[in-house]
């Protein structure tokens, strides 16, 4: 656009030419600014004013940035799984996005247009470990607020109210807990109709292994019926001892639970430190549940340096981009 702006004042002129001089027409508008043949007004165009690139460059970094913590804050939340309590759900190294909102929102603020429903059993979700909030843990829920759980280390099967849980149950070889390869399946039975989903055990004379959970750190539903608080239920005594786990089950210190609870395992059992050894996952905890990977590499052993630009194209999973997990 130009900086300069011309204005042709519009004039009538008559088609004869009188005889007499006669005194100067004055211009119609001369005074009041330019006009048309019908006395209106024109609007005379104003130079725009054009933005920096700089300028629009920062204003668009400043609207991606607050849609990003929007979402981060409110609908996803992307998380990396370290060990392989999960396995073979959830692979060593596998970055996972979070829906936030499926569960309805633990702040004050909601977001009523968003799709929510109630915490399933077989959900897995990501939630803050009760014993350190600052580490997030994935789990697969096994037990909802109310319900009686049983684990019976002998024949390898789960108990809620007294009814077996449906769990499709394979057999895999040993592993050290950083191996980042998948479990090796020695032996399937096969999955029954009803089978929701599948667990791995070693394949150590079948109750060896499962055995080990006899010991005193796991006292929660092993071997013994164990029933899971809901909100309002009294706080034991082992709880009201520990300061820590008091904060996060009673914070408000009225000796009653603040929020319903969760008994979840993982589903490599014989590798996973869950709701049988320090106990039950507060509603309130909970961040959400797991979706999708978004990216999965395999770094190899723990500690041993690497060129991460290397890695990203040489160890990255890429089958199980976009693997949804269920």
């Amino acid at each position: 656009m130009s900086g300069h702006l011309e204005t042709r004042p519009e004039e009538e002129m008559s088609s004869s030419v009188s005889a007499t001089p006669t005194a100067p027409v004055r211009r119609a508008g001369s005074a009041g600014g330019t006009r048309t043949a019908k006395g209106e007004a024109k609007k005379v165009n104003q130079p725009g004013f054009a933005k920096s690139v700089v300028r629009e460059y920062f204003e668009s970094a400043v609207v991606t940035l607050i849609m990003a913590l929007f979402g981060m804050t409110f609908i996803v939340q992307a998380v990396k799984v370290p060990t392989g309590s999960m396995k073979n759900t959830i692979a060593i190294q596998d970055h996972l996005l979070v829906n936030k909102f499926i569960f309805g929102s633990r702040d004050v603020l909601r977001l009523p247009l968003l799709p929510e429903r109630e915490i399933r059993r077989g959900d897995v979700i990501v939630f803050k470990y009760p014993k350190n909030p600052d580490v997030n843990f994935v789990k697969r829920v096994i037990g909802l607020p109310g319900e009686t759980v049983e684990y019976s280390a002998k024949d390898n099967k789960v108990f809620v109210n007294g009814q077996e849980l449906p769990e499709h149950r394979t057999y895999v070889d040993r592993q050290f807990s950083d191996d980042s390869s998948p479990l090796r399946i020695v032996d399937d039975p096969g999955a029954a109709p009803a089978d929701k989903w599948t667990v791995f055990y070693y394949d150590d004379d079948r109750e060896s292994a499962a055995s080990a959970f006899n010991d005193g750190s796991a006292k929660y539903a092993v071997r013994q019926p164990f029933r899971i608080p809901k909100k309002g239920d009294p706080i034991p005594d082992e709880i009201k001892s520990d300061p820590k786990l008091l904060e996060i089950y009673d914070a408000d210190h009225d000796g009653r639970y603040d929020a319903d609870q969760y008994f979840c395992m993982g589903d490599n059992r014989d590798n996973s430190e869950d709701s049988r050894f320090w106990g039950t996952v507060p509603r309130n905890s909970v961040v959400g549940r797991t979706m999708l990977v978004y990216w999965s590499i395999d770094q190899g052993e723990a500690g041993k340096r690497s060129n991460p630009i290397v890695d990203f194209f040489t160890k990255t999973r890429w089958s199980r981009t976009g693997h949804f997990i269920k």
